[in-house]
């Protein structure tokens, strides 16, 4: 009976020591909650209509030099608006890193284009970054981050990793150092140059204190980052992009909690795209006599459209992986058919001539190992995309899941 008085008593004292080990955070009133959530979604809504801007100076830019082209005499290709949307997938990121760079050995019409917007969301965030720089030096690099995984990228903190007062149950800081290696300074620096240009990077994250999906205009993040020196945000958004909730650690951003973009959408695939404060209703205002150029929408899904049977145990590791993997792969399933509802409207309704492709990790793939972050399967999942990459007819243009 002492002994188990002594045992409570340590277990306590334990308790109450580990308490102070929580993140600390401010308390506030309601009222300065709302306040804070207003003055968040209006910078959201001031960063899209920035955003749409940026995209149709972009589009005019590339039709002033295809006609001051043409006037000189010149047959130049008609200018092409490339989108590229990266999904998230954990670990299965691989899959599309090894797919952008085996797409860059096709040639014709699905050739790899230099894409005139990348978004990425969890871990797709990782990647584009390297697709907005678009070499084959940058291609190969995130190829090789995602070939190489290292045991410390997630690493349970400790044996009280449960406890319900800790942030999360892993520490990432050995995947955040490999991606500040991997996008450096220099890369920072050529991503705002590309910005600069008219070019737009846009990584999603869920903040939620306010329970809202955050797009963060990470091209121009990098901008400011090159002129002040100072490049935490950029990893700061990048890593709360992939902080899959309670699996890893959340990210403070100007005194808000943000997690994994997958909590509110999986991919940032423009469901606006229509409206008056987006590409294709402002280019309308801004040139109603002019025709847009034909618009190509490329969806890098790392993940399969149907899941595989398996029996699920019943214990909170295997339910919450098995939760969290369903409702990735049914936000990608409703933001496809959102993305084939808008195209369809763009094209009957606005007359754009624009057309979608997708390319997801075919249903028969079996991981060689179970576990997460496990080389052998990261490695096949990259082998496996770079073979689909080489093939032009590997992206789909119908919803073959339906």
């Amino acid at each position: 009976m002492h002994s188990r008085l002594r045992a409570s008593f340590f277990l306590l004292g334990l308790t109450i020591a580990l308490c102070g080990c929580a993140t600390s955070r401010p308390k506030l009133t309601e009222q300065e909650l709302l306040d804070m959530r207003t003055q968040t979604l209006e910078q959201i809504r001031t960063d899209q209509v920035l955003a749409a801007g940026k995209f149709v100076r972009r589009m005019k830019t590339e039709q002033d030099e295809y006609e001051a082209a043409r006037a000189r005499g010149e047959n130049p290709p008609e200018p092409v608006f490339n989108v590229l949307v990266i999904s998230g997938g954990g670990d299965w990121g691989a899959f599309g890193s090894g797919l952008l760079k085996g797409w860059g050995s096709v040639t014709g019409d699905r050739a790899r284009p230099e894409f005139d917007i990348v978004t990425g969301v969890s871990t797709g965030a990782l990647i584009a970054p390297f697709a907005f720089l678009g070499t084959e030096k940058d291609y190969e690099a995130i190829c090789e981050l995602y070939r190489n995984p290292k045991q410390d990228w997630v690493e349970v903190k400790d044996w009280l990793f449960f406890l319900p007062w800790r942030e999360s149950f892993t520490t990432t800081k050995g995947l955040r150092r490999d991606v500040e290696v991997a996008f450096n300074k220099e890369a920072i620096a050529r991503a705002g140059e590309a910005s600069l240009q008219d070019r737009s990077l846009i990584v999603g994250t869920t903040n939620l204190d306010f329970g809202v999906n955050r797009p963060f205009p990470l091209g121009e993040i990098c901008e400011r980052a090159t002129i002040s020196g100072d490049d935490s945000l950029v990893y700061n958004v990048l890593m709360a992009s992939s902080a899959v909730p309670a699996a890893f650690p959340p990210q403070v951003i100007d005194g808000q909690l943000y997690v994994d973009g997958g909590t509110t959408a999986n991919m940032l695939a423009g469901a606006n795209i229509r409206s008056e404060k987006s590409l294709v209703g402002l280019w309308k205002k801004m040139y109603p006599d002019r025709k847009m150029s034909k618009i190509r929408i490329w969806v890098v899904i790392n993940n399969q459209m149907s899941d595989v049977p398996k029996v699920v145990s019943p214990t909170w590791p295997s339910i919450t992986g098995a939760s969290l993997t369903t409702m990735s792969r049914f936000s990608n399933i409703a933001s496809m058919r959102l993305l084939d509802f808008q195209t369809e409207l763009m094209r009957k309704v606005d007359g754009i001539d624009v057309q979608y492709f997708y390319v997801a990790v075919p249903d028969d793939f079996r991981v060689p190992v179970q576990g997460t972050f496990k080389q052998e399967t990261m490695r096949a999942l990259s082998d496996l995309g770079y073979k689909m990459g080489l093939e032009p007819e590997s992206w789909k243009t119908s919803l073959a899941f339906e």
